[in-house]
């Protein structure tokens, strides 16, 4: 039983932390405001698909600007007569958010845990893996592609603007900028061409202008690098978690680089997800060898009922490298690790291949 003192200390940090969000959706409703009357054209249609990093919330949401427009109808016209310059107050208001509350809005498991901590203190270990039965792994395709130089690893960033706070001094790159997350795929790429093997990387901007709706766009780049290179065998969306620095960060070799946590998306009945069991053998290979070779790096797998994209390929994965409190030069040493990882999956699975034909 929590004493009358913790318990008000608990009842005044949590009535501190709702003055926090009510002045953050203050400042976020001027952002509204203000880009509001920036704009020259008209509202788009009253309907979107929203869907969150690191889960995949399907539902239809009127913009920020279609809600302000349907309170304030002569808003609109004001808009068209008074246009100001531009300045991004949306992705503004979304890192103010976060560094008052440690809330990630674009990762609405960063909310659930901060109001029920025990369950950031279960995230932040090796999670327990599904006990559902899981498919075997069904043999990479990678017998006559490695050699070819067509590429076996697709990578995108469904929230490229997402950062790492210590190198560029912000948790998001405002205004469509290219943020950190597209370096760390970037450190795959080239640690996989150390192996010989091919990986490809797509650099399109899918979270501006909204942050919100980004996984639809993504889904559209995984869907058109899978059609132009069927040689793929696995496709990573890269991400970096709303953590603390403390629970993303482990020493190798003496160094410090950011864990890596595996999400696996099992889908729901409206979103239906017929590759998850692919996806999850998978990831609990890379799981085990990441463990096996560097111990710590790896987060764990989670499991969560949405599809992040995951629908696309039976080795389809997301992964959270590190928290805004990483360097980006801890990240991509992980993805040094994680690159060793996968070309030991290829070479195996090209020796397996060889001695069955």
């Amino acid at each position: 039983m929590l004493s009358r003192r913790q318990r008000h200390r608990s009842v005044t940090k949590l009535q501190n932390k709702y003055l926090l969000i009510g002045l953050t959706v203050v400042l976020m409703s001027m952002a509204v405001i203000s880009t509001a009357l920036s704009e020259k054209a008209a509202v788009p249609a009253l309907a979107g698909q929203v869907r969150l990093s690191g889960q995949e919330l399907s539902m239809v949401l009127p913009t920020w600007q279609e809600l302000l427009f349907s309170g304030v109808p002569g808003l609109q016209t004001v808009a068209e007569k008074r246009p100001l310059p531009r300045f991004d107050m949306e992705q503004f208001g979304i890192n103010l958010f976060q560094v008052f509350t440690s809330i990630d809005l674009g990762d609405m498991r960063s909310l659930i845990t901060s109001e029920i901590p025990v369950l950031a203190s279960v995230k932040n270990g090796n999670l327990p893996v599904s006990s559902k039965p899981v498919a075997i792994l069904p043999n990479l395709k990678t017998a006559g592609i490695a050699d070819t130089g067509k590429p076996l690893i697709g990578i995108y960033h469904t929230h490229t603007a997402e950062s790492y706070i210590p190198t560029s001094g912000v948790a998001h790159k405002p205004g469509g900028q290219i943020g950190d997350i597209v370096g760390v795929g970037q450190a795959l790429v080239q640690q996989m061409a150390k192996y010989q093997i091919t990986a490809i990387q797509s650099n399109t901007i899918h979270d501006y202008p909204s942050f919100m709706k980004a996984y639809g766009p993504s889904e559209i780049t995984a869907k058109k690098m899978l059609e132009e290179n069927p040689s793929i065998q696995m496709i990573f969306d890269i991400h970096r978690d709303a953590q603390k620095r403390e629970n993303t960060t482990v020493v190798i070799n003496g160094k410090e680089a950011a864990k890596i946590m595996i999400i696996v998306a099992t889908g729901q009945p409206d979103l239906v997800q017929p590759h998850w069991q692919e996806n999850h053998a998978f990831a609990k290979l890379i799981d085990s060898k990441l463990n096996q070779h560097y111990p710590g790096l790896s987060r764990g797998i989670q499991l969560v009922e949405w599809r992040y994209n995951q629908h696309l390929h039976p080795r389809a994965l997301l992964l959270e490298v590190g928290c805004q409190e990483n360097s980006l030069e801890e990240a991509t040493r992980s993805m040094e690790m994680l690159g060793d990882v996968l070309a030991e999956i290829i070479a195996e699975n090209k020796l397996q291949q060889g001695n069955t034909q």
